[in-house]
């Protein structure tokens, strides 16, 4: 416990929120908030929550609000955010908080990283707190979908492109949780998780609900100082700070594992050849509205490629993140569940080099049967360490060798010739990534380019109509394959078309 090195004499304090009765007590009334950060509950607080309010900023705040949870040790804010934002989804822990009621606290969350004890997955929180990796780890082995995103392998734009996500869905399906250095932000303290539960869009702000709030209340801070405290680097992993855009599985294999036996195998290796997302709204509209207008059908190929990506708006742009996001995560389960490595990937040994995750329904002698490593707990443990683990070479080789096809190659190949990726970044009155769910977290360029293209290829296909770019071949998809024509289905159905 921090205590305070003197006390007045005097039984009236000067800070906002201390008792006026207290005299010297050992220990801290909670903190001021420093200037740069705007108390929710000011007048100017009050203010910017309804014109956040007004302009569909606030779509994720209320199911957080809702489920709001005051971590419950000082060294408690990832587990206690986590806590919050598994509530906030609807997940379903599958075992007894208290009574007869299913519910997230500290002290039901489980973990499948056989570094901790089965009985106590915060082992060592209290004294050590918890990193960024650790996060993610707790975040799928209760039933999230979580897709990590470092600093330091992340764009400004993608960051923004991540808020609209979390802020601004109608759906309201995905949070946004940051971790960073509290003394960027002029606060005391160093690394701390909180979830992101607002956006102003005219005065550049996010509404932080603090899980610490014996220490600060919640509050709106600058973007872009929230930003710089993201690339902070943390003493103990030596990698930046970052954030995390989580959801939840349409079909939680997890709870399965906290229920049953985890024998039964019969249906999870389908649950993700479905649909993952549903339309919150049909961008038919602004295709009509927008594109239309500024599309010259006989201008040059890239030319009208150009032109659509830097006329998306911010609304399409958290639509295409959304099914970015599903569509990322889907592959990287299918080539876990189905350890479907190409023999040149050096990711076939997930086993060996992360023997402490496995679950132990997986036995050594029967490690590598990929019947076995189908069970859903396999899902948990060897999808958890995809991030990190396994290369995206390998989670995403069937993606990639989607437009290794022939038919499948044409538009790809003008992507290709364009460097679409220059073009992908959004600069509009602020600069959005156009794929925000898509988080590749090391330097291999070379395999983003490739994904980015894919990803803009299938974009490019599913937004052709009956009045939009009908009449260029090139945006035909009725020669590609099949498995492409149903990727181009899928994200139609995203997008409402």
């Amino acid at each position: 416990m921090t205590t305070s090195n003197g006390c007045s004499s005097s039984a009236t304090s000067a800070l906002p929120y201390a008792n006026i009765t207290t005299q010297c007590i050992p220990g801290w009334h909670r903190r001021p908030l420093p200037e740069v950060a705007i108390p929710f509950n000011s007048d100017k607080g009050k203010r910017l929550f309804r014109e956040a309010l007004l302009t569909d900023g606030l779509h994720g705040y209320f199911s957080l609000a809702e489920t709001f949870h005051t971590q419950a040790e000082p060294s408690y804010c990832g587990p206690g955010t986590l806590s919050m934002v598994l509530n906030s989804l609807n997940i379903d822990p599958g075992h007894i908080w208290k009574g007869n009621w299913r519910f997230f606290d500290e002290h039901t969350l489980r973990t499948c990283d056989k570094r901790k004890p089965k009985d106590d997955p915060l082992k060592n929180v209290i004294e050590e707190g918890i990193t960024f990796e650790e996060f993610l780890y707790l975040a799928e082995c209760n039933g999230a979908s979580a897709i990590p995103f470092l600093a330091s392998n992340t764009t400004r734009a993608q960051f923004f492109s991540a808020i609209l996500t979390a802020c601004t869905r109608r759906l309201d399906d995905v949070r946004l949780v940051c971790s960073y250095n509290r003394s960027t932000l002029q606060q005391t303290g160093t690394g701390h998780f909180s979830p992101i539960a607002g956006y102003h869009s005219q005065e550049d702000l996010v509404l932080i609900l603090d899980v610490a709030r014996f220490k600060y209340p919640s509050h709106w801070i600058p973007i872009e100082l929230l930003w710089e405290s993201m690339c902070a680097i943390d003493s103990v992993t030596g990698k930046s700070r970052g954030f995390y855009l989580i959801s939840k599985w349409p079909n939680d294999l997890s709870i399965q594992c906290n229920m049953s036996s985890c024998s039964d195998t019969t249906e999870q290796t389908t649950t993700f050849n479905k649909a993952l997302c549903s339309p919150e709204e049909s961008i038919s509209l602004f295709i009509e509205n927008k594109l239309l207008s500024i599309v010259d059908e006989t201008s040059s190929i890239q030319t009208i490629i150009i032109t659509i990506l830097q006329a998306l708006s911010p609304v399409v742009v958290q639509l295409i993140a959304k099914w970015t996001f599903d569509i990322i995560q889907k592959y990287r389960l299918n080539a876990i569940l189905n350890s479907n490595c190409a023999q040149d990937c050096s990711c076939t040994n997930l086993f060996d080099l992360y023997p402490s995750l496995l679950p132990e329904t997986i036995n050594d002698s029967i490690k590598n049967d990929d019947v076995e490593c189908r069970k859903p707990c396999a899902r948990v443990t060897r999808t958890h360490v995809h991030a990190y683990a396994m290369p995206t070479g390998c989670a995403l080789a069937l993606f990639v060798e989607l437009f290794e096809k022939d038919a499948n190659r044409k538009l790809y190949g003008i992507l290709e010739q364009m460097h679409i990726e220059q073009y992908l970044t959004i600069k509009q009155d602020r600069s959005m990534y156009l794929f925000g769910g898509f988080s590749i977290m090391t330097d291999d360029n070379d395999m983003r380019w490739k994904i980015e293209r894919g990803l803009t290829a299938i974009f490019l296909y599913a937004v052709r109509t009956e009045k939009f770019l009908s009449n260029i071949d090139l945006f035909n998809s009725n020669d590609v394959s099949s498995e492409l024509k149903n990727e181009i289905n899928y994200a139609k159905t995203c997008f409402g078309l």
